[in-house]
């Protein structure tokens, strides 16, 4: 045989030689109470064969579970187990390969939040999954709706109750469902009223209460009282609670500029805290003199000043008035009667 053609073969078949055995194995992906099917893709060099396969399916090192190239098992815990597959050949190689083989199990569970109508409700999946991957969520909220978010919200415009059915689908096709009853209650009605417009002259204000009662009561000021009192400018609303169910409001209020008339508070609260303590005319140095009446319901005179300074602190004879409704008349530069209500709340 030519020399040449003699290292080319001998190199082949190293090259085929170095190939060896290669051990691998597969398996269906199954649920808990399912079988499983393992089965072999061992290959060997050529002109070699496999004569044992050898199966681990505990993990523990052994190869003393199960023989030959396709075994069936039945796993009886869920989550990851370690695989392992030895197979040795006619010629003496012996290789093993260990995997993870998974069980999947899923639990169905879910939390959900306080329902109301007409107020979101929010539900979350806190589902266990083991030896596999969550794929699908299925939700029905019990009034012919549904929805395949993970972590859904729903609004119910009527009072009543729900029975929430979720169902969770594993990527193997694990599937599990479960079920809760939620109590929707009713909102409650809320309607607003005013002392006045809410659209004033700085240094005025506004008054807004609540017509309804509550349990309880916050407002976007902090305050948690049945009324609170306006200076500003802005957007605000108020929460009612009543019954575990809430109802919100919101209202807007705006500043307009002075025009050369008398602009007169037509509300003070003269209990010391430092707004509102006393009855003004807001555009006083604009208008001003201003000649100054007030009356009671009884007809009897509690202010009469031809020079008014914005000082009256809503006493009468060194005593204050109580809350009330007082009547006054007012002539400033141009000498045109202004009259109107003043009420004094405290």
């Amino acid at each position: 045989m030519n020399k040449f053609l003699f290292i080319v073969l001998l190199f082949f078949a190293f090259q085929i030689r170095m190939v060896g055995l290669t051990v691998d194995f597969k398996f269906n992906k199954v649920c808990l109470g399912d079988t499983t099917i393992l089965i072999s893709l061992a290959t060997p060099q050529p002109n070699d064969s496999i004569v044992d396969w050898s199966w681990d399916l505990t993990g523990d090192g052994r190869f003393n579970d199960g023989k030959g190239d396709t075994i069936k098992h039945l796993f009886q815990t869920a989550g990851y187990q370690s695989v392992g597959l030895k197979v040795m050949t006619r010629d003496g190689e012996v290789k093993a390969i260990y995997k993870l083989v998974g069980i999947g199990e899923v639990k169905a569970d879910f939390i959900m939040g306080m329902g109301c109508t007409g107020q979101v409700v929010s539900f979350y999946d806190k589902s266990e999954v083991k030896g596999d991957t969550a794929f699908s969520w299925l939700w029905t909220f019990g009034d012919g709706t549904s929805t395949y978010d993970k972590n859904p919200t729903h609004i119910y415009s009527v009072a009543g109750d729900y029975f929430i059915n979720f169902t969770l689908v594993t990527k193997n096709g694990c599937m599990d469902t479960t079920s809760q009853l939620l109590t929707i209650g009713q909102a409650p009605e809320m309607n607003l009223e005013f002392s006045g417009s809410t659209t004033f002259y700085e240094g005025d204000s506004v008054i807004v209460s609540t017509v309804e009662t509550f349990d309880s009561l916050l407002w976007s000021t902090g305050e948690k009282t049945e009324s609170v009192t306006i200076y500003t400018a802005g957007e605000f609303w108020v929460r009612g609670y009543l019954s575990g169910c809430y109802n919100e409001q919101q209202f807007t209020t705006s500043i307009k500029e002075f025009e050369k008339i008398p602009v007169i508070m037509n509300l003070f609260t003269p209990n010391g805290d430092g707004f509102n303590d006393l009855w003004e005319i807001l555009n006083l140095s604009v208008v001003e003199p201003c000649e100054v009446k007030v009356y009671n319901r009884y007809g009897d005179t509690i202010l009469n000043t031809d020079n008014y300074r914005n000082d009256w602190d809503g006493s009468w004879k060194g005593k204050q008035l109580p809350n009330d409704t007082y009547y006054y008349f007012v002539r400033c530069f141009d000498n045109v009667l202004n009259k109107g209500t003043v009420n004094i709340l405290k």
